[in-house]
């Protein structure tokens, strides 16, 4: 093993997905902001822009504008949680700037219904040091055991239970709910018609249709997992040896493995073990293919595993081998194996997840709390209200305040803000309740209200329309 670990070389990417909020925590659609912001602090700050370099590819947003999210570059596995913390503290300088806080949850468990969702994506490169890239036979073996390991993945990275209003229904609500994260399966070699080639395809969502053309290129035959070459799916052989529709014209040193399915695990030490658990997967592939001359084995309970893990989570039963086994000790099992090359790396775990303590066990539960009761029963009417302090409101995408003082006639409704955990880096780490309060909604905006504004009049929905007729509003 000491040899085998002298002649290989390991590079991962993490790309890792954020919520952009406000002060209340509820989802504030600023990401275009923040990476301008970011932008503009990289220009001013040199020691920052030198650690970006270095690290970091970039950032992106989302389909969501209230996502946000990082790229490292392909890195040692010693060097890419540095990278993440980069990365994460790029974002929060730039959202602090506009007065907003990152959370790293993977789902706004209010205001995920069950859309936007956010999660961590790693890729992973293994290949021997003389090789200039990683062969297709070295993907097909790293995939097909990441593949066959995905449901104890799952398990150990599962991270949010809550969803749809507060509602608890799943370990990883966000591998439950997710349109686009499919299953994907076990992955062969084959050899592709140079021809015309029109698959159709699910793309955040929504049925189309892809046209390549397929060309003399250095890789005949692909590693083929998903038959119409589907990106966004759980796990995914990447790169030109790849069938993946937009690879193919990548550069060979392109090719790697994605692992999709990881929830955002707010800890950096978890993050950190939950690279060394694919990165210590990914090496021991490699050495039964490479010395032992062996191939991963299909799995007939993967799907069912997968489902089992997706549910459950940690507290999960598989069925592996024929055999019963809880997905805690199934962990462990990995865990035990897989330290013995990261050892030789000079690689080892640091969260309580070498002991199968998975960070979904400490997340408290959630509850609602109901405010300003005494008006409750106005809700739904008009009212007259004079504010007692100054208010901030947002209008497609840009923050105003309404100064103390002004009277402002609308229709009384609920409104929600949120009690949340901040780590001691200044991420907001989980939301742990939900509090209802009175809002007044005037043209499409709704303007938060508390114990310092004096409701003057209230009015039925009749007296209001008949005001606003007469011009009294």
């Amino acid at each position: 093993m000491e040899s085998f670990a002298e002649r290989i070389e390991v590079k991962v990417g993490v790309e890792e997905e954020l919520f952009l909020i406000d002060r209340d925590g509820s989802l504030t659609r600023a990401a275009d902001d923040v990476i301008v912001k970011a932008a503009e602090l990289l220009e001013s700050d040199s020691n920052l822009l030198e650690d970006c370099w270095r690290t970091v590819l970039g950032l992106d947003p989302e389909p969501n504008p209230a996502q946000i999210e990082y790229l490292t570059q392909p890195l040692p596995p010693d060097e890419v949680i540095e990278a993440c913390e980069i990365g994460r503290e790029l974002i929060k300088k730039a959202a602090e700037e506009l007065g907003l806080q990152v959370m790293l949850e993977s789902m706004h468990p209010f205001e995920s219904d069950p859309l936007p969702i956010n999660g961590t994506h790693i890729n992973v490169m293994v290949k021997l040091k003389d090789q200039p890239y990683m062969t297709p036979k070295q993907i097909l073996v790293v995939y097909n055991w990441l593949w066959h390991n995905l449901p104890i993945i799952i398990a150990a990275t599962a991270n949010t239970p809550y969803c749809c209003g507060g509602k608890n229904l799943a370990a990883s609500c966000r591998l439950l709910k997710s349109r686009v994260l499919k299953p994907n399966y076990y992955a062969a070699i084959k050899r592709l018609e140079k021809r015309p080639y029109l698959t159709k395809t699910q793309y955040y969502g929504r049925l189309r249709y892809r046209l390549r053309l397929r060309k003399d290129t250095e890789f005949e035959e692909r590693v083929v997992a998903h038959p119409d070459g589907r990106r966004l799916v759980d796990i995914t052989p990447r790169g030109p040896a790849s069938n993946v529709t937009g690879d193919e014209n990548d550069s060979p040193t392109r090719n790697r493995v994605e692992v999709r399915v990881i929830d955002n695990q707010k800890s950096m030490k978890y993050l950190h073990d939950v690279v060394m658990l694919i990165v210590g997967l990914s090496l021991e592939a490699l050495y039964i293919y490479e010395v032992e001359g062996k191939l991963p084995p299909n799995d007939p309970n993967h799907f069912d595993n997968r489902r089992e893990a997706i549910e459950k989570g940690i507290n999960a039963t598989f069925v592996i081998n024929g055999r019963e086994i809880d997905a805690e000790d199934a962990l462990l099992k990995i865990i035990s194996r897989v330290d013995k090359f990261l050892e030789h790396l000079g690689l080892r775990f640091v969260s309580p997840l070498k002991n199968g303590k998975v960070e979904l066990q400490e997340r408290p539960k959630l509850n609602v709390e109901y405010v300003h009761k005494d008006v409750i029963k106005y809700i739904g009417n008009y009212a007259e209200v004079i504010l007692g302090s100054n208010k901030t409101v947002e209008i497609k995408g840009k923050r105003y305040t309404i100064p103390k003082g002004t009277k402002v006639i609308g229709k009384l409704v609920p409104m929600a803000s949120y009690k949340y955990r901040v780590d001691n880096k200044g991420f907001v780490k989980d939301i742990i309740k939900g509090v209802v309060t009175l809002g007044i909604k005037r043209n499409g905006v709704e303007i938060p209200l508390d114990e310092s504004d004096r409701i003057v009049n209230v009015m039925s929905e009749l007296e209001y329309l008949m005001r606003s007729m007469r011009g009294l509003l």
